[in-house]
């Protein structure tokens, strides 16, 4: 009997059940399985910490060798694992993990992995590799793998090496501490950077990673933003970037219009650029006092076609921002802001504040109406319920 599919998701495990798990192992093996899912995720779990433990079942290398024949046409393509204990032994112990047919692999809250490296190195077919909320130090993706996706989350990372030159998408979300280092040959081609962390992250963004990502042509960026800070000298050109999404927390001053203004250097490194989203968030729950800056000074974008604003709460610089990509973006198509968004729960919505910032936002962007066709303000009426 051949089994194409093997999926075994269980909320409860104990010690007890271990016996039980290696028999259905075995039945893996035997079957020769393909695509394999062990799933024993508790009914009740965070999505932000890792909640496997030493306790929990223990997966060794040589059960998962078992799954993998050494005949390239046979063996397994795709593993799920998901709390569990995967004991990849050291190199000097000379049973490695290794697979010739796997090709899409998961590890999410997985403990005691040790050095991944030599195993991804032993897997000459993956392709698409997830770690999530699982504990690995260091992490090196050899130049000779031929992975092309790869997703790392809160995996408590010392340090990730990037030398695959076959990778095109890259997904990061953890500290920006982490210095992530890349093969100059590397040509992302959509990477995901969301930096934890409770202070300014942009100049991470700018020192640390804007290198790797210079090929990419769409990017999702989330950090946290002072407004009082540096501006960026000569950064670098995204030249191929056509779709970027930022998500960004404002923190400090509301009245520094600074800050907000910084993204337009972001604008200006990607001259290519055709569709910007911008979701704004502010901790600040002080009343918001409504002023603008006249001293823009639009640098061209040919490309522009469309933009979305989200969370435009009044703060400084917010609308300095939409009127510079107004009077900079000359093939702009479509241009929509959102004065309030349910995210923004700790702000408390004040309609008639809103209603006001509706008014004063259409005078101050468009006062002769020469946008009435691109430009669309959306008032607390649509936004929020």
């Amino acid at each position: 009997m051949v089994v194409d599919r093997f999926e075994l998701r269980s909320p409860v495990l104990e010690k007890e059940h271990a016996h039980h798990l290696d028999k259905w192992f075995g039945f893996v093996a035997a079957t020769k399985a393909r695509h394999v899912t062990l799933d024993f995720s508790p009914v009740l779990h965070s999505n932000h910490c890792i909640a496997a433990s030493p306790k929990d079942f223990r997966l060794l290398a040589n059960q998962v060798n078992g799954w993998s024949s050494s005949c390239c046409t046979d063996g397994i393509v795709s593993l799920f694992l998901s709390y569990v204990c995967l004991e990849l032994p050291p190199v000097t112990d000379g049973s490695l993990l290794r697979s010739k047919t796997l090709k899409k692999l998961e590890l999410k809250c997985v403990v005691n992995l040790g050095d991944a490296t030599p195993f991804i190195a032993n897997c000459p077919a993956l392709e698409w590799l997830s770690i999530s909320n699982s504990w690995i130090r260091h992490l090196v993706v050899p130049q000779a793998s031929c992975l092309h996706y790869l997703r790392l989350k809160s995996a408590g990372l010392q340090s990730i090496h990037l030398n695959a030159t076959s990778l095109t998408t890259f997904e990061y979300e953890g500290s920006p501490s982490v210095p992530i280092k890349t093969n100059n040959a590397l040509k992302l081609s959509q990477a995901s950077i969301l930096l934890n962390w409770l202070n300014d992250t942009v100049d991470d963004f700018w020192d640390e990673l804007s290198g790797c990502l210079a090929p990419v042509d769409r990017l999702v960026l989330r950090f946290r933003m002072c407004r009082k800070t540096r501006l960026i000298n000569n950064p670098i050109k995204f030249i191929h970037l056509r779709h970027l999404t930022l998500f960004c927390d404002i923190l400090g001053d509301p009245e520094s219009a600074l800050g907000v203004l910084r993204l337009t250097q972001i604008l200006e490194s990607a001259p290519q650029l055709e569709h910007f989203v911008l979701h704004m968030d502010s901790y600040d729950s002080r009343s918001l006092f409504l002023k603008t800056a006249d001293s823009i000074h639009p640098h061209v974008h040919h490309h522009l076609k469309t933009v979305q604003m989200t969370g435009v709460l009044g703060l400084s610089g917010q609308l300095e921002l939409a009127k510079y990509i107004l009077l900079s973006a000359d093939a702009l198509e479509f241009m929509a802001l959102n004065l309030a968004r349910i995210r923004t729960q700790h702000v408390k919505l004040d309609y008639p504040y809103f209603t006001m910032l509706e008014k004063f936002a259409k005078n101050y962007l468009d006062p002769q109406g020469v946008y009435s066709d691109v430009l669309k303000i959306v008032g607390p009426s649509l936004t929020c319920h």
